[in-house]
């Protein structure tokens, strides 16, 4: 299953707002640290959580210190192969969570799951405590309590698919039985 198929409103947003900080910071790609900003971005208008006391304006300041690449172009940018690596983990965090859908909160512990990646190294310049902030993302996760209809189901899927496959073969052989008898 695609990431588009599994993403949330929400997330989809942030991807929005990622490719909007890389256009605002004249960046070519997008990066975990535009990333993190769209997810900060994206938390603010909801009411706040694990990034709020995060400086923007510091971040931004220091993405465009470290990746300016001086491209204003419009349109969808590509991502960075550490962005990629980041979507790759945060459907893994989703999977490992038994979650059917991508939220905010499974990209966010994959952005600052690297601390190699620009997201990581941008907060450590500002003295940010990324590993308090991994923590709480984590926390966060695991405190979800929202309903995942699916998760029990994704148990018994492969059995159950065994089983209408023998139901569907069943259900032929009584036909031809039938048309025999005819």
């Amino acid at each position: 299953m695609t990431i588009a198929a599994r993403q949330t409103e929400r997330v989809t947003r942030v991807f929005l707002l990622a490719d909007q900080e890389a256009a605002r910071g004249a960046d070519a790609r997008v990066r975990t640290v535009h990333l993190l900003v769209g997810l900060a971005r994206e938390e603010r208008d909801r009411g706040g959580g694990v990034l709020d006391a995060l400086d923007l304006d510091g971040v931004r300041a220091e993405a465009a210190i470290r990746y300016r690449r001086g491209d204003r172009r419009h349109g969808r940018r590509p991502y960075t192969p550490g962005a990629v690596a980041a979507l790759d983990a945060a459907v893994r965090v989703a999977d490992e969570s038994a979650d059917p859908t991508l939220g905010v909160r499974h990209l966010l512990v994959a952005v600052l799951a690297d601390d190699a990646e620009d997201a990581s190294q941008v907060l450590h310049a500002l003295d940010v405590d990324v590993d308090r902030l991994r923590a709480e993302a984590r926390r966060e996760l695991a405190a979800d309590t929202s309903p995942r209809p699916y998760a029990a189901a994704a148990l018994v899927m492969p059995q159950l698919d065994r089983i209408l496959d023998a139901l569907g073969r069943i259900d032929r052989r009584l036909v031809t039985l039938e048309t025999r008898e005819a």
